[in-house]
């Protein structure tokens, strides 16, 4: 599939440390996979700044702080936390790149998208009264950006299937979620 330029859409997957980006990650392969587009998964984190006296204060001393590649390893940590939870591994067949960018969220992801491009992002489950409303950051995509954004909701613990199915290969495959508050067995 292109969008008439030559150019293979992408679809632009917000990963941050939240449910709802796996399942966005989860439904993003899956469709990937049926059109034939290429991934991008990206975490955008906004910067920290220079040091500042509070930090000399409590013990910084020297140029060995560097906020700005922790933010990028905890984001490259993030995206491959988020590949795992979602799909357990990158299917072959879908091309995927990744970005760790710094910036305002909503701007950042918005800038990125273009021509046919798609921007998928998860949405968290809050309680049966707001369930349908998107987050702050989805809704600021959904009025900056100027291509399609999909918004992938985080289903409710009643909605989360008991078994996966025993092919992957088709349709869009979800690894099974703990639920909200729940403890691993000891």
């Amino acid at each position: 599939m292109n969008d008439g330029t030559g150019r293979v859409p992408r679809l632009i997957v917000g990963i941050s440390g939240s449910r709802a980006s796996w399942w966005a990650l989860a439904w993003a392969v899956g469709e990937a996979r049926r059109r034939g587009a290429r991934l991008l998964l990206v975490n955008v984190f906004r910067s920290a700044g220079p040091p500042s006296l509070a930090d000399y204060a409590a013990g910084y001393v020297g140029p060995s702080f560097d906020p700005y590649v922790d933010h990028v390893a905890c984001g490259n940590a993030l995206i491959q936390a988020a590949i795992e939870q979602a799909v357990g591994s990158m299917p072959g067949d879908v091309p995927v790149e990744q970005e760790v960018v710094c910036g305002r969220i909503a701007a950042t992801l918005a800038s990125l998208a273009w021509g046919g491009d798609v921007l998928v992002l998860g949405c968290r489950y809050r309680g049966p009264l707001r369930r349908h409303a998107p987050g702050s950051v989805a809704r600021a995509c959904a009025r900056l950006a100027d291509c399609p954004v999909v918004m992938v909701p985080e289903p409710s613990r009643g909605e989360l299937a008991e078994s996966l199915p025993a092919d992957p290969g088709h349709g869009h495959w979800f690894r099974r979620m703990p639920h909200r508050g729940a403890r691993a067995a000891s």
